[in-house]
């Protein structure tokens, strides 16, 4: 990971999320009644924001409206790939106890465009999340990682198979335990992570199995991080909130063990349905990580 100041840059999603809760439990599939809220999402979204409160984010995506660009922190830097605006959003369905039922993605525009440049990026820690297409992704990771590290989110478990040819490409990666297996094709996580150590000795693997675990692994050490016991409101967006502050500390050179407890105490407090923006949101995130526990594995 380099280390420094304004040393981030994200490539991939930015749309509107629309997060639905059912009110009571689904009748015949039918007129079932929701409350709703809104936000400015995607993977790579997700992650600039949280880096935003630290440190100033360079962000190449598709063009966006002027009711995102108002939204969006004056610390991330937009710079658009293409010129014409063309409309797409995620959403997602959760129960009445808050437990994700389904996400549905209107994003084809990020895989439909055929023309996209590669930026000229040199030096910098590069963010990607899967939206974009394979040919664009592998283009893109294959130019960019000669003199850059690269860091890949893995989206969804149906886009994560877009990395599986340029793995050895890749410095850092974030999976979840379904996108994990579907990457490897195993069906456990120590064994998961182990065979994509086997295909690159030097990438960093971070794979969570929501609120029960998180694994890193690399060449030196695969580590059992148990989070904190807390109520899960809204999983959505806490496994970015885990990374962006993960990247973060390691540009900070923090110790591996506090980086671990802070990161995945981050990505509790997000799952917690609370979000970090000041100060006193840190502070908090850190006392949340003294509850956090670590095992060798």
């Amino acid at each position: 990971m380099l280390k420094s100041k304004n040393l981030f840059v994200c490539i991939g999603a930015i749309h509107h999320d629309y997060l639905l809760n059912l009110k009571k439990n689904i009748i015949n599939f039918r007129s079932n009644q929701i409350s709703q809220k809104s936000r400015i999402g995607g993977v790579a979204y997700n992650i600039a924001e949280l880096l935003s409160n630290f440190v100033n984010v360079n962000f190449y995506s598709l063009a966006i409206n002027a009711e995102i660009r108002k939204k969006i922190s004056k610390r991330i830097f937009i710079h658009q790939i293409n010129k014409i605006y063309t409309d797409r959003y995620y959403l997602a369905l959760s129960d009445t106890k808050n437990k994700f039922l389904l996400g549905l993605a209107n994003t084809d525009e990020y895989e439909n465009n055929k023309s996209l440049k590669i930026p000229n990026i040199n030096n910098k820690n590069i963010i990607f999340d899967l939206n974009f297409s394979k040919i664009y992704l592998e283009k893109s990771i294959n130019k960019l990682s000669k003199n850059n590290k690269i860091i890949v989110c893995a989206t969804s478990v149906h886009k994560v198979i877009k990395i599986k040819k340029i793995i050895n490409k890749i410095d850092f990666i974030f999976l979840n335990k379904a996108e994990l297996f579907k990457l490897t094709n195993s069906s456990d996580i120590i064994i998961g992570v182990k065979k994509i150590l086997k295909q690159n000795k030097d990438i960093k693997i971070v794979a969570t199995n929501s609120k029960n675990s998180v694994i890193f692994g690399s060449s030196e050490f695969i580590k059992k991080i148990k989070p904190p016991s807390l109520k899960v409101v809204n999983e959505n967006g806490a496994g970015d909130a885990l990374a962006a502050m993960m990247l973060y500390l390691l540009s900070k050179e923090k110790k591996i063990d506090d980086i671990l407890k802070t990161s995945v105490a981050c990505g509790s407090y997000y799952a917690n349905g609370n979000s970090l923006t000041t100060k006193s949101d840190y502070l908090k995130v850190k006392n949340l990580s003294k509850n956090v526990k670590i095992q060798k594995v």
